[in-house]
């Protein structure tokens, strides 16, 4: 395996992005096996340079659109002194590439950009001395740009890494206890000496997203390749009984029914005759007898009444009981959030080739070193008998149904003995995709008589029972459904508020209640993006709202007398950086001071503005949302969002504001229509109109990023780089619902904000 490695390596054949594969370097791919785990103590394992002073660099982390890639690259030529357009990005491929985890957690930059930047600055060094050695001077005689090392003083003496060490091996041994650890003995560079670091240098992966060159995993096409569709239980919990066989025997390229307990799926020579099959298929299911879950209709007072599974530990400070005997006026509410699907815009899918004894799987789950380790577990195979090759694909944050299809094909693969592509069919994916769970909350809060928050109790319940982790071979569905589940189901979980809000007495509190039926069922819970935060910000926000609405105070000014309540600090400042983009964003927008909500306006269209605060990890955003509410129809239409966000150092501006344009709007889909129904049985929402989503009619007229430093010493040559992707995902559903209180008087505590519900809420309260 080293061998061939080497060889396509120093040959050149890898310079390329596995978005853009094609189909002669997929099959050049295949050849070989066992595939070990690349030593991450190892610089070659991270960093080629070829003889024509080109690089790639081996990346353990996949790409979901955000240009995590593009921005590897910069850092890692900054460190190297490379030019960055003579090099190339891997990433994903758990053959050729460091276990790195794939994505999740905002971490990419935040944890996986370090060791990065060391293992380059480490080549750098390297390199520096080999051509010290050449020229026989000390290092310090030495300067690079660019790849290219020359004699200081004497222009006649130059070389390119190419030459130094191009088609031959590092063999420089790095220490670290783990992949996240790893270091060479070289300093990294201070940021102001970093030349691509701020720059925006045009994303590799955009073109072909836009000309229609990108392949997904869904392209792959190899010699022998069959098809496949599952045929999912009618109902949750159903029990098989027996399959007529007879019913698809007589489809053209029709070659096997698999079962295996709950489990079926039908296999053909082509995708169209397994669609056939798979919809023709006669299959006698027993219905359970007791209903497996209540209607969503009735979810959250099920969830208000049940016994928690568990209970987390609350987090206090002083004594809530006192602080709320002692408030001069006590404010209650409780709010509701459903549970929202992934709804990718194409289907889960992946391909799997059992050849040559391997098993390599191609897909677009985020992360493949975890498929890798799930599927040999589940086939019983020997780890580095299977790989994973990460492919672009559709929605892929959280825990989707990629991690189901790619078991799937694996373990039909393996069946068969021969190449087998899955993919599901839209209503499949929408009503049997993990969920992200749905929460009740109850709040309290206390005011003096001057309107100061003394005293906020918050106690969450999520439906949150046997969260399903990424790639875990026992709660995978194929698993649950042929009934090679683990002996318990996870415990799953419950968050609290991400604030720096300085209140003398709180109590946050969280329990998780669960489902009657918690196997084989479409209300599977897994981490939909930034997994809790936007349910419980939610919850927060809108309640700090209501409470400066108590107080008659700006909601602004609220918040940030909460902020500078106190001057306690975290080593990353967070609340330093917090009243920082409180500030920003108000500054940005515009915001007259007033209290909330505005006197009701005459027309048919009510026009507000909201605001909404909350860190992740250590990036820190606040954000305002304007609306136009229709009360005729109870259409909410964002009329424009500002968004000040800080994430520490910023590799690439344009990317980061994209990806922070990209996430409102996600979170706005969630906050104007995501929601799953179902009744005591089955998913309801199982297509664009059951299930609908933001369309470009719903797009804000502007949308303004503001990209903050708020770090006490914002030119220190360490400055950090944190994660960017989920933190703007917390806040946007409260801006949202704030907005639509401010310009209407009417609180929505239930979310997300349709038409209809909108509507009845303003029919109710007289507006």
């Amino acid at each position: 395996m080293s061998d061939r490695r080497d060889f396509l390596k120093s040959s050149g054949f890898l310079v390329l992005s596995i978005g853009a594969v094609s189909l002669a370097d997929l099959e050049a791919l295949q050849a070989g096996g066992p595939y070990p785990d690349p030593d991450f103590r190892q610089l070659d394992s991270w960093i080629v340079i070829r003889e024509d002073n080109t690089a790639t660099f081996y990346v353990g982390k996949t790409d979901l659109g955000q240009g995590t890639g593009t921005a590897f690259r910069q850092i890692m030529s900054d460190e190297l002194d490379f030019a960055y357009d003579r090099t190339t990005v891997i990433m994903g491929n758990t053959d050729v590439t460091v276990d790195q985890g794939g994505s999740g957690g905002s971490d990419a930059l935040q944890t996986d950009g370090w060791p990065m930047r060391r293992v380059a600055a480490e080549g750098r060094r390297v390199l520096l001395e080999m051509a010290a050695a050449q020229f026989a001077v000390p290092v310090s005689q030495l300067t690079v740009s660019d790849g290219v090392i020359a004699v200081k003083g004497d222009p006649s003496k130059t070389i390119t890494y190419g030459r130094l060490i191009g088609g031959r091996k590092f063999n420089v041994a790095l220490t670290g206890r783990n992949a996240d650890e790893t270091t060479g003995v070289a300093k990294l560079k201070a940021v102001q000496d970093m030349k691509n670091v701020g720059q925006s240098p045009q994303r590799y992966d955009i073109p072909p997203k836009v000309d229609g060159t990108n392949k997904w995993a869904v392209d792959v096409k190899l010699p022998g390749m069959l098809h496949a569709r599952n045929v999912k239980p009618p109902v949750a919990g159903a029990q098989l009984v027996s399959i007529d066989e007879s019913s698809v025997r007589g489809i053209p390229g029709f070659v096997k029914v698999v079962s295996k307990g709950n489990y079926v799926a039908v296999v053909c020579e082509r995708e169209e005759q397994a669609i056939r099959a798979a919809r023709q298929l006669k299959v006698n299911w027993q219905k359970p007898a007791t209903a497996p879950f209540p209607s969503s209709e009735n979810l959250h007072k099920y969830m208000r009444s049940a016994t928690p599974t568990i209970s987390l530990p609350p987090v206090a400070v002083g004594n809530i009981d006192t602080g709320l005997a002692g408030a001069a006026r006590v404010v209650t509410a409780e709010y509701d959030v459903p549970f929202q699907g992934h709804t990718s815009i194409g289907p889960a899918h992946a391909m799997a080739d059992p050849s040559n004894g391997q098993m390599t799987i191609y897909s677009n789950d985020m992360k493949s070193y975890g498929m890798r380790n799930g599927v040999a577990q589940f086939l019983k195979m020997p780890r580095d008998r299977v790989r994973v090759i990460w492919m672009d694909g559709p929605q892929g944050y959280g825990r989707t149904a990629a991690d189901d299809a790619g078991f799937e094909a694996a373990y039909l693969a393996n069946e068969l003995g021969r190449p087998v592509r899955v993919q599901w069919m839209r209503d499949e994916e929408t009503a049997w995709d993990t969920k992200g769970p749905a929460y009740t909350f109850t709040m309290r809060g206390g005011l003096d008589a001057q309107g100061n928050l003394v005293a906020l109790d918050y106690d969450a319940r999520g439906c949150d029972h046997n969260h399903l982790g990424y790639n875990e071979a026992g709660t995978v569905l194929i698993a649950q459904l042929a009934g090679l589940r683990q002996e318990k189901p996870n415990t799953g979980g419950a968050s609290t508020p991400n604030d720096m809000y300085a209140v003398p007495n709180r109590r946050m509190a969280a329990h998780v209640v669960s489902l009657p039926l918690v196997w084989e069922t479409p209300l599977r819970t897994g981490n939909l993006r930034d997994p809790n935060g936007p349910q419980t910000t939610f919850a927060s926000e809108s309640f700090i709202d209501e409470l400066a609405a108590a107080a008659k105070a700006d909601p602004v000014a609220f918040r940030m007398k909460l902020l500078m309540g106190s001057t306690a600090d975290d080593t990353g400042f967070k609340r330093a950086r917090s009243i920082a983009v409180l500030k920003a964003v108000a500054e940005k927008y515009g915001w007259d001071p007033r209290p909330s909500p505005k006197p009701l306006g005459s027309g048919d269209i009510l026009t507000g503005r909201g605001v909404s605060y909350a860190f992740r990890n250590q990036t820190v955003v606040a954000q305002i949302a304007e609306v136009e509410v229709n009360r005729k129809t109870g259409k909410v239409w964002v009329k424009r969002f500002v968004c000040a966000h800080d994430c520490g150092l910023v590799i690439n501006p344009e990317a980061l504001r994209r990806t922070v344009e990209g996430g409102m709007l996600h979170s706005l889909s969630r906050s104007l229509y995501e929601e799953v129904t179902f009744d005591t049985e089955k998913v309801t929402s199982v297509d664009w109109r059951s299930h609908p989503t933001l369309t470009h009619l719903d797009a804000p007229a502007q949308i303004d990023v503001v990209i903050v430093n708020g770090d006490p010493n914002p030119n220190r040559p360490d400055l950090p780089h944190y994660g960017a992707g989920e933190t703007v995902c917390k806040t946007t559903i409260a801006a949202v619902a704030n907005a639509i209180h401010d310009a209407t008087g009417v609180r929505l505590r239930r979310m997300p904000f349709r038409e209809a519900r909108v509507l009845a809420a303003l029919k109710a309260a007289k507006v």
